[in-house]
């Protein structure tokens, strides 16, 4: 017959919180991926505002990966989704924060020479794979 004896409740107590914590883990892992996932694709920019005026657009596409790379002419990185809002690249020199709208557009906001400035990226629609167009 087995005792309760405060080693084997310590025992088990580690046993039970070191369960928790790699059940935490996976789910934060599956959230993680399947955030990343809705999101990829590839993003052309839609348009550029610089202090409030709409200018054409030349700057390259973004193609976000589902392993979590990114990829802008040669420029390569990661990039993490963050509170299901944000867009950060790991790389990037040239670009920041970008916050999501609606997992169709990422838009970066930031400064330059002195002018509040905006590029709208939106997603490239892409059939399936074995998909007609009707």
């Amino acid at each position: 017959m087995l005792t309760d004896t405060p080693r084997r409740r310590l025992s088990l107590n580690l046993h039970l919180k070191l369960g928790l914590v790699l059940i935490l883990c996976l789910v934060a892992s599956a959230l993680s991926a399947g955030a990343q996932s809705s999101i990829t694709g590839i993003y052309i920019c839609a348009k550029v505002e610089v202090a409030g005026k709409i200018n054409s657009c030349s700057a390259p596409s973004i193609e976000l990966k589902s392993d979590g790379s990114y990829q802008i002419l040669a420029e390569r990185g990661t990039y993490e989704v963050v509170a299901g809002r944000w867009l950060v690249l790991s790389d990037s020199k040239n670009h920041g924060k970008a916050r999501l709208d609606g997992g169709k557009e990422i838009v970066f906001e930031f400064l330059s020479n002195g002018k509040r400035s905006k590029i709208t990226y939106r997603r490239k629609f892409q059939r399936a794979p074995g998909s007609v167009a009707v």
